[in-house]
Formats: C-alpha cells, structure tokens, sequence
C-alpha cells in the first residue's frame, strides 16, 4: 500500500481552501445582492410615498382655490339670497339658488369654505382636503363687492336737457319730496293723468313711512297746470355739465373704465331686448340706439304684463346703461336703474322702479306713457363685481 505523499496532501489542502474562499465570495454577493435589492426596494417605495403625497398636495391646493372661486361667484350673484342680512353657505346643495352648505366635494377632494363680513370687506377662508383627507391646504382673501352705483340719485327722474310730456306720466317718490330734476325746461304736458306725487303729511305714518320704500301715502305736486317745488327745473349746473361728467357724477369713474370693470352683459341693438329680459342682479350695457319692444321686464324674476311692478319676492334689480338714444316701445318694466348717454322716447307704455336718468333730453308721444317710482331699495340692492383686495391672498 502506498502512502500518501507531502505533495499529494499540499494540493488536497489547497482545493479546499479554493472552495471555502469561492464560498465566502459567493455569500457575500449574495449579501449584496439583497442589500442592493432591499435598498432599490424601499427607494422605490420613497419614491412613490413622496409622489402621492405630492399629488395629494396638490390635490388639497386645487379644492382649496375652487372653493375661493366658488365663493367668489357665489358672492359676486348676491351672497345674502334668502335676505336675512348674513352671508349665506356658499354651496346650494339641493339646487333652490340658495346656498346651504360651507363644504362640498372638489373632483376626488374636497373643500370647506366661510366667510365674515366686516364692514364692506368679506374675508373668505378655504380650506381644501385630498381624497384620503390625508393632506389639507389652506387659503384665503379679503373681498370687495363692488359698488356699481355709488351716488345713488335721490329722486325718480333726472334729465341734463328737456322734459316734454305728450302722452301721460306720473312720477313718485314716496322717501322725498324732490321728483323731477332737470337741467332744462319740464313741460308736463296737457293730459289730466300727468302728475308727480310726494308722501303726504297727513299720512299718520308721516314721516317715519319715508324711511321705507313704496310706503308713504302721496298727494299729487305738480300737474298739467301748474309745476310745484318738487320739481327742479332749468338747473345751469347740471345742464352744464359734460356727458363724461354727468357719468362720472353717478358711476364715479369714466364710461370706459366702468365697462371694463363692472358691466356683467354686454349687448347691441339687435339683441338687447333679449338680453334684457328677465335679467336680474345684472350691469348690463348696450353700445348704441336702442328701441325696447314687446313685454320687456328687467330686474325681476318673473315676466310683467301690463305695467305691474315686480313683487318683493321676485325682485332682483339691475342697472341697465344704453350708450346711445332710447326708444321705449311696447310694455317694459325695469326694477333697478335705467341710464340713456343720449336721448329717450317714450312710445309705448313704461315703468321704472328705483330711478332713471338721461344725460340728453326725455319726450314722449301722445300715445306713450311712463310710471316712475323711486325706490331707493332697489337702488341699494343693485349688484356690483366682486374684486380680491390687494396683497390679503394667503396660502399658510
């Protein structure tokens, strides 16, 4: 038998040792393997984590500034619909025009909106959550309802030129006992239906009933006969007045700059009639002549016939600027505030309920007769663009 050599032992030794080391390495690329792997892993679940909350981020900040805007627009179309003199919920949820609820869904988020009212000023704050409610965000901005109307006029009817009645006409103003000014001569006319009426002071109501619309009793003023103080006459100061000023007077701003900023209809000739109709918490401008036809009624919920005036309930007053001459054909009824840069012609039968004015002269035929009943709650109740106060945007 023959023994084993040194040589023969030195090499065994050797191939085992070549296959511990082949081990060792193997191990530990295995170790690296999975450490690489694990890392990949959690990385890749970072990754997506910080991806979602991102979306979920912007998602909030999206809800958010939708329920500004939706706020906004909800202000802008009267924010005290039900009238009880406090901000209503900005979202109607079951579809009667009135809001009633401060929070509503936002795509897959969703958001939660108040207000205050501090004088003029409303501050609106938002508050926008992602579909798990996992993320929120939090905006808000003081807002100005602007006034479209500024220096409301305190009488039913105001003219820079002449007033001539062919047909019939009668002007009230149940809060005053101005009702015609003009910077011409007023001519009344012939027709025994023609008079201006003021609150009468036998009225046992008088004269705490003139600090409510269309409540004092009257008595008749001025008529075919004679003209009586509640009618102002030939005033050089307003006739002197520039159609721009005259403008300005009442809209506290130049025509372009008020229709670029406050007018919410903008119509011609062709379309007014059907712009107008039925228009209601509206600052609506036609640019040009325009001849009203057919049953116009403005700044009221429900169509008139007949020369009615709108009922409380139904009304919602709009001004109406026709930049040109005015021709009032058929029966319209405006709730609100009427202003002509040019001439009007009563034709037809007219009604207004807040105030009219006309920056040029107001005549009417034999066949055409006009009602005037200054309300100043209509003028108060006219509707204006709503605009973000300066540097009040906060995102925090």
């Amino acid at each position: 038998m023959t023994s084993p050599t040194r040589t023969n032992i030195a090499s065994a030794s050797i191939k085992h040792q070549h296959g511990v080391s082949t081990l060792i390495f193997s191990v530990l690329i295995l170790i690296l393997t999975t450490m690489v792997t694990l890392y990949s892993s959690n990385f890749t679940l970072q990754e997506q984590k910080l991806s979602n909350n991102n979306e979920r981020s912007k998602l909030a900040f999206e809800a958010a500034e939708a329920g500004l805007a939706a706020a906004f627009a909800y202000i802008e179309n009267d924010g005290d619909r039900d009238n009880d003199d406090v901000i209503d919920p900005v979202f109607d949820t079951n579809g009667d025009g009135i809001g009633d609820s401060g929070s509503s869904s936002v795509g897959n988020g969703s958001v939660t909106v108040t207000t205050t009212l501090s004088g003029n000023e409303i501050t609106v704050e938002a508050t926008g959550f992602s579909d798990d409610r996992s993320a929120s965000h939090f905006v808000s901005q003081v807002i100005n309802p602007l006034d479209p109307l500024p220096n409301e006029p305190d009488n039913p009817m105001t003219t820079k030129g002449s007033i001539v009645i062919n047909g019939s006409a009668t002007v009230h103003n149940q809060e005053g006992h101005s009702t015609i000014w003009s910077g011409s001569e007023v001519d009344l006319g012939a027709n025994n239906s023609t008079a201006t009426n003021v609150p009468d002071i036998g009225d046992s109501g008088y004269p705490l009933c003139m600090d409510t619309s269309l409540t004092c009793t009257t008595v008749a003023s001025s008529n075919k006969v004679a003209v009586g103080l509640d009618v102002i006459e030939n005033d050089s100061s307003l006739n002197n007045l520039t159609s721009s000023e005259m403008f300005l007077n009442f809209f506290g701003m130049a025509p372009n700059a008020y229709r670029s900023s406050m007018v919410t209809i903008e119509s011609t000739p062709a379309n007014a009639n059907s712009d107008v109709q039925l228009a209601t918490n509206e600052v609506i401008w036609i640019e040009g002549d325009t001849t009203f036809t057919n049953n116009t009624s403005v700044g009221c919920t429900v169509a008139l016939n007949g020369g009615s005036i709108c009922s409380s309930a139904n009304t919602e007053p709009s001004l109406v600027i026709v930049n040109g001459d005015a021709t009032f054909n058929g029966t319209s009824t405006f709730h609100g505030f009427v202003y002509v840069t040019g001439n009007a012609t009563i034709t037809g039968n007219m009604t207004v309920v807040g105030s009219i004015v006309i920056a040029g002269t107001l005549s009417s035929n034999a066949g055409g007769s006009m009602d005037v009943w200054y309300s100043s709650d209509d003028l108060n109740d006219l509707k204006g663009n709503t605009v973000g106060s300066a540097g009040t945007w906060k995102d925090f």
